[in-house]
């Protein structure tokens, strides 16, 4: 959910601080949310004790972590997700670190801690000292249902959850329904997965079926509602939580006839050969939430802070302690074996007395956590693992990092090259040829460019190393300081340039002129059906969200196109038979369709108005008057391809150029322009660009005096004269509106429908 970009704002309002009472309430919420009492067998009253011991610590740590009573605060965020939903995050501000308390972590007995001892390590209050951190999130789904969801900085402070049985498991039904003990234990079950799947997770993918390797009863989903937790075998800490697919749960917990009472087999819907989504992942390591908190100083972090009891990791380091957690990435195995204290000669005993003293059920389960691999034969048993195993599964090495110098000087001849070859007028500034030709000329399919990765980290001094080179000629700023401020030549026949022009045209044939061109955007109306209407004519929830766009951009997000709208419509009226069979070209007027479309509001509705609705209409105006009701949106397009630049609500935004006589003469001219910044245009290149291409002055106002407020981070530009007619020329890529030079070769293509030109009083229109 906070993986994918795009998927949410993380930003928002100014976070508001919750007030005591509600902070019980949350507390309340969360403990509902995370335990249960009783839920299974035939334990033994000491495992019952142990189970209360850290649940008891448990529900302390949640104590501390949402009331603060010794320090800090739990803030709210609002947020808006991808669908459009809001939903509210809430954060936990760092606590002071407990007077005279140290939290050690001995490293040397950690191989020989029990399961039962790490359990009991966990601290009691809130670890992070140094970081802000995300807790919990709550939010309405399709259904509006809400759901309140903990998140991993919380999960990663408590004990870790029990592991699920393997995916072949026959259970009887007096264990999940007799004589229930009524120790506390987690109500989130959990799924275990292969290493090598959590770069996947990483990346903000959901979880395949294909993946599992564990997965609960369907008594446990059932009782979580199909939330659950998902960690990686060997690591027993959660690396992500989320929500079993829909129709998975359906199937498992539900099946049809009532499936086999007394028993279950998961590996029927999980596991190797299935196929499908089995887990919508709502918060994992490395995605926006975790960037969220991060720490600022990773000395403050050595110097002090609460450990993990899994590996001694401070929980401020931004991988919550836990070793196996690596840059957001990847997350590795850190547990081989997990034993029981035993004497001496326990130690030294054969495998079948070391069995036969196995009758703690929570060193079964810690053992089990080390043994839960799928047993498959289409991998061969290849990941079956022993007690006895002497074969220690390799970790995966991490992909090799790009070499980000090369790609660098491959995006610098390549870029000069299409300068040429599209005859781009030079001198050009620095920043707009890093922008606007060298970004461009790195492959969209292969690693990206990082100029901080490379040795020059800036691209200052490594222009002005290929000028050392005799490469390209760079031009000095006015006043002399900076000498890499414009790109003024390249020199065509410098040997470096004519060997990679003969590699390139080999690799890649000749190149043409509509290379490394800007290509042309256009806006396209975009629509969106209201959720009264949606409700009221039952409309199919695929089809109003635009499940089946074409475009991934608009999957799911409910902006529709106007062949799409119209096709919601047209099949209404197919569908409810609304056909005038007394009137060609007709439609009859239902209730539902009369009260979404024709039914005038009580506050629009006049006292003594009487309102007549109409049974039979045209269907021209019956679809006239469904298309007024819509709510409006847009898209920006670049053509060719129709791939979405950016999408959003109402009308686009719009460049404002406004002309206004200069104070004191009426024969010199000020032209203003702001909005830029929405077509990711920066004001400060766009003013260097027309002074140069246009011979004028320009200044960059970022608070400009008697004039509307500008939005964050935007600016106005106001230039000398009047260049109303040059600056929509320059910004469209239209050169016949101009006669002006300057106004040639322009990368900037875009719509003219988002220019918005505005003469001051006084101020005649030119002559065409």
């Amino acid at each position: 959910m906070f993986a994918k970009e795009g998927s949410s704002t993380i930003g928002g309002k100014k976070d508001a601080p919750l007030k005591k009472s509600d902070r019980r309430k949350l507390r309340d919420r969360s403990l509902d949310v995370l335990f249960t009492t009783g839920g299974g067998g035939n334990d033994s009253n000491n495992e019952d004790n142990a189970s209360e011991e850290w649940a008891s610590r448990a529900e302390k740590l949640i104590n501390d972590a949402i009331i603060a009573p010794k320090g800090g605060e739990v803030l709210s965020r609002k947020l808006k997700l991808a669908s459009g939903q809001l939903a509210t995050l809430f954060l936990r501000t760092p606590s002071p670190p407990a007077d005279g308390v140290e939290h050690k972590h001995d490293k040397g007995s950690a191989d020989h801690q029990t399961y039962n001892d790490i359990m009991q390590s966990y601290p009691t209050t809130w670890p992070y000292h140094q970081t802000t951190q995300p807790i919990l999130l709550e939010y309405e789904d399709g259904d509006r249902k809400l759901h309140l969801v903990p998140l991993i900085p919380l999960l990663a402070a408590l004990p870790p959850p029990l592991p699920s049985s393997p995916l072949t498991k026959v259970v009887e039904e007096s264990s999940i329904t007799d004589a229930p003990n009524k120790s506390k234990q987690y109500k989130i079950p959990n799924i275990s997965v292969h290493p090598e799947v959590s770069k996947y997770i990483c990346r903000g993918a959901d979880l395949m079926s294909a993946g599992i390797r564990t997965f609960p009863s369907p008594w446990a989903l059932r009782q979580s509602k199909g939330l659950v937790t998902i960690s990686i075998i060997g690591n027993p800490q959660p690396a992500a939580i989320g929500f079993v697919d829909r129709s998975l749960f359906r199937e498992y917990c539900y099946p049809k006839n009532g499936g086999n009472r007394g028993e279950y087999d998961a590996s029927a819907y999980v596991g190797v050969g299935t196929k499908g989504i089995g887990v919508t992942i709502v918060n994992c390591y490395g995605d926006d939430l975790w960037k969220l908190g991060l720490p600022t100083s990773t000395k403050q972090v050595e110097e002090g802070g609460s450990l993990n009891p899994l590996t001694g990791g401070a929980y401020d380091n931004g991988n919550y302690g836990n070793a196996g957690f690596v840059d957001g990435k990847y997350v590795y195995r850190i547990l081989q074996e997990i034993e029981e204290d035993d004497s001496d000669e326990e130690e030294n005993a054969n495998e079948d007395e070391a069995n036969e003293n196995e009758n703690n059920a929570v060193e079964e389960t810690a053992n089990e956590m080390k043994e839960m691999n799928l047993s498959d034969t289409n991998e061969g048993n290849a990941e079956q693992e022993s007690d006895n195993n002497d074969d220690e599964e390799k970790e995966p090495e991490p992909d090799p990092e790009p070499d980000h110098d090369d790609i660098l000087v491959a995006a610098f001849f390549t870029s000069l090259l299409q300068i040429l070859v599209n005859k781009t007028s030079l001198p050009i500034p620095v920043s707009t040829y890093y922008a606007k030709h060298l970004m461009d000329a790195v492959p969209a399919e292969g690693p990206k460019l990082d100029l901080k990765q490379t040795s020059y980290k800036k691209i200052g001094p490594f222009m002005l190393d290929m000028a050392a080179e005799g490469l390209i000629q760079l031009g000095a700023s006015k006043d002399g300081k900076d000498k890499c401020a414009t790109l003024s030549g390249i020199v065509k026949n410098h040997p470096d340039l004519v060997a990679f022009k003969k590699k390139w045209k080999a690799e890649n044939g000749a190149m043409t002129s509509s290379e490394g061109k800007a290509t042309k955007k256009a806006v396209v109306d975009l629509f969106i059906v209201p959720r009264h209407i949606a409700d009221i004519l039952q409309l199919d929830k695929d089809e109003v969200m635009a499940v089946n766009a074409k475009t991934e951009e608009r999957k799911g997000t409910g902006f529709l196109t106007k062949k799409e709208c119209n096709a919601i419509i047209e099949n209404y009226i197919d569908r409810e038979e609304l056909k005038d069979p007394k009137g060609k070209g007709k439609v009859l007027v239902n209730g539902p369709l009369c009260d979404a479309i024709y039914r005038v509001s009580k506050k629009n509705k006049t006292q003594d108005q009487q309102q007549e609705y109409p049974t039979s209409v045209k269907r021209k105006d019956l679809i006239e008057k469904f298309f007024n009701k819509m709510e409006k949106g847009h898209a920006l397009v670049e053509m060719p391809g129709s791939r979405i630049v950016k999408i959003g609500r109402g009308a686009p935004p719009s460049v404002d150029i406004e002309v206004e006589n200069r104070q004191g003469n009426k024969r010199k001219f000020l032209t203003r322009i702001r909005g830029m910044e929405e077509y990711g245009i920066d004001g400060k290149s766009l003013s260097n660009d027309v002074s140069h291409r246009f011979a004028c002055s320009a200044s960059v106002e970022s608070n400009p005096v008697g004039r509307p407020v500008l939005k964050k981070n935007c600016v106005e530009i106001v230039f000398q004269g009047r260049l109303d007619v040059e600056l929509t020329a320059l910004l469209t890529g239209d050169e016949k509106l101009s006669t002006h030079g300057g106004a040639k070769n322009s990368d900037y293509n875009l719509p003219k429908s988002v220019i918005n030109v505005s003469l001051r009083k006084g101020i005649a229109a030119k002559k065409k």
